[in-house]
């Protein structure tokens, strides 16, 4: 054999192995569930958020599911969830379910509603108003998907009225909180509104207390409290919510009529009322702004009131500290109550100090604010919130006087978008006079209610004869 024939060997050799390197390069290894390998592939186990664990999910005849390994170690996981598939072979799914999902070993057990929250209460950072409504917002859709009984007496914690009430919530694991649990509470929620108006309340309602009770069990929540342990997959995890509604705020009051009223009504008789109506209608003061305002946070001179942190009391957010201007008239009424008072708050009241409290927010001024709620109602301010609607009619009028950069500024919300999905920035109307096209000799005359009483009595008449 010549050389020549031996290096064409060679090369011939050399090419159909470096193919077959190639081929092997791009074939991509497919491993059973019942070899580790396949469970070590990139995605296969994952941890849950704020889990130290592995956690795992196997769709098996036509059902998935979710398993924890228990461990942080990716290598020991993986021979779990190896076993955890053989399982599922061998003894089909609900025996799988409860060897791995419903076994509870003492001292590692679900944390309770109460443990959770008095755990969290320790390590978050929210303030304890907002606290407050998260813990609530969560006892109120465990308490819904139980069926705890609720009675008027829950409303009275100064004797104990809702102490058994939220023990029974308190004492339920968290693995009572699955989501096909939470879906059907959003479901039966809505479901209960007697009209479309209600409707669109309830899915706003709905998705605000789903929001409230998921902040509990946050990330920033989480990675504090490593000694509880939660369900898998956690609370409210891939949780769904109704489309989001409108907010924008019509005006369906007159502010000056309403404030001229008031000022007649109430200025001499009940002046406590008339200067909380007075401070959300002139400077968009939210009802616990009013109840804790001091005296010395108006300032006079500069005709603006500074909301701020003080000893009483504490901000909604941090971009509500600012300084609220107010107008030349309503600061020479300020004047003439200041004269009158000789207390450190601008709203006499008698009541304890303000703040929140383990079963809501109180305010030292709520009888006012009753009183005031009362009044508002009693001249056309149905709302449900009739004080807080002064606060929204004050934004529409900035909004249409001096656009929606400078309401969001008077307002102190957190970023104009808010303020943008209330109100509507226009300066004038944007309105075409179709109906100036129509000649006068064109209209239709509607008849008076007489003309259109008279027929019917002339018909009454003719039967009766």
């Amino acid at each position: 054999m010549s050389d020549d024939t031996e290096n064409t060997r060679g090369q011939i050799d050399a090419d159909l192995n470096s193919k077959s390197a190639s081929k092997v390069q791009v074939v991509k290894c497919v491993f059973p569930k019942t070899d580790e390998r396949f469970w070590l592939q990139p995605g296969k186990l994952f941890k849950w958020q704020g889990s130290a664990n592995y956690s795992l999910q196997v769709q098996f005849k036509g059902r998935r599911m979710a398993f924890t390994t228990r461990t942080g170690n990716k290598n020991t996981a993986a021979k779990k969830a190896v076993k955890i598939y053989e399982e599922l072979c061998a003894d089909g799914i609900e025996a799988t379910l409860k060897n791995h999902r419903a076994k509870k070993d003492e001292g590692d057990s679900v944390a309770t509603v109460g443990q959770w929250i008095e755990s969290a209460r320790k390590v978050s950072v929210a303030n304890a108003s907002t606290f407050n409504c998260y813990s609530c917002s969560l006892r109120k859709i465990i308490g819904d998907i139980l069926a705890v009984t609720r009675t008027k007496k829950r409303f009275g914690p100064r004797k104990g009225g809702a102490t058994a009430y939220r023990a029974a919530i308190d004492a339920t694991s968290l693995e009572e909180l699955t989501l096909p649990a939470i879906q059907k509470w959003r479901i039966a929620y809505v479901a209960q509104a007697k009209n479309p108006a209600q409707e669109r309340s309830r899915m706003t309602s709905c998705n605000s207390t789903i929001r409230q009770a998921r902040s509990l069990f946050a990330a920033k929540v989480l990675k504090f409290l490593p000694e509880l342990r939660l369900p898998t997959p956690p609370p409210f995890l891939s949780v769904e919510f109704f489309p989001k509604q409108s907010a924008k705020y019509f005006s369906r009051i007159d502010p000056k009529a309403l404030l001229q009223a008031a000022h007649s009504e109430l200025a001499v008789t009940d002046g406590a009322a008339f200067l909380a109506m007075l401070l959300a209608l002139s400077a968009g003061l939210r009802r616990g702004e009013i109840d804790s305002l001091a005296w010395h946070q108006v300032d006079f001179d500069r005709e603006l009131i500074r909301i701020e942190s003080t000893e009483t009391a504490s901000l909604k957010t941090r971009d509500s500290r600012d300084e609220v201007p107010i107008d030349s008239n309503v600061v020479s009424l300020l004047r003439g109550f200041r004269a009158k008072t000789t207390g450190a708050f601008v709203i006499e009241a008698e009541g304890e100090g303000s703040g929140p409290r383990k079963w809501g927010h109180h305010y030292r001024a709520d009888v006012v604010f009753d009183r005031l709620t009362a009044w508002l109602r009693a001249h056309g301010v149905n709302a449900r919130k009739p004080l807080h609607e002064l606060r929204k009619e004050l934004g529409a009028l900035v909004t249409a006087e001096h656009g929606i950069y400078a309401a969001s500024r008077v307002l102190r919300h957190s970023n104009v978008a808010t303020t943008a999905g209330h109100y509507s920035d226009l300066k004038s109307r944007p309105v075409v006079n179709v109906g100036a096209w129509l000649l006068p000799e064109n209209a239709i005359p509607l008849p008076l209610p007489e003309e259109a009483i008279q027929p019917k009595a002339i018909k009454k008449q003719a039967r009766r004869k």
